[in-house]
């Protein structure tokens, strides 16, 4: 009988830390798996949104990875099209949980507990036009998404959390809502 040893990394001391539960299978087949430490197993409800975000700068698995961020995504998209899963889609990410009063989801509760949560890395101001290949990466794994929740609604994070600028000036937001 084998176990699987479950992933180590460094903290800020460069002390060792224990990651979360990685017995999980990626949800998207073209995406590598880094498990985050900052998640909650299972979901209160049914999924039925995705919510597609901009990171400022590079850094965004590392940050992550760290347990004191207290933030997550399901997935990342990086420029040069690369997806990472971080958080299996049956449990809940940390990346979207503050609703403005006037949001669209205001009377939801927190969106985290029904939404998928992607991060796309950006420049370091998020104003950069998109690499068409981390457009393309992206709008697949929406896609994949789609195909397995027919009925998800796409949301923008500064749709949720009002004068936010998430996922950032120049996002293709109509290519992701098509």
């Amino acid at each position: 009988m084998s176990t699987q040893a479950k992933p180590i990394t460094k903290d800020n001391n460069n002390s060792s830390i224990l990651l979360a539960n990685n017995n999980w299978k990626v949800d998207y087949s073209k995406a590598k798996k880094v498990v985050s430490p900052n998640y909650k197993t299972g979901r209160p409800v049914p999924i039925c949104g995705l919510v597609l975000h901009g990171t400022a700068g590079g850094g965004t698995i590392e940050w992550f990875l760290n347990p004191a961020s207290k933030v997550s995504s399901h997935y990342v998209v990086e420029q040069d099209g690369t997806v990472t899963q971080m958080v299996s889609e049956t449990d809940v990410a940390w990346h979207a949980g503050v609703v403005s009063p006037t949001s669209i989801l205001a009377d939801k509760g927190n969106p985290n507990g029904f939404c998928i949560g992607i991060e796309f890395s950006r420049n370091k101001t998020n104003d950069n036009i998109m690499p068409d290949v981390q457009i393309l990466s992206g709008l697949d794994l929406v896609n994949d998404i789609r195909g397995r929740y027919p009925h998800i609604q796409i949301y923008f994070h500064d749709e949720i959390s009002i004068g936010r600028i998430c996922p950032g000036p120049n996002f293709p937001k109509t290519l992701f809502r098509a």
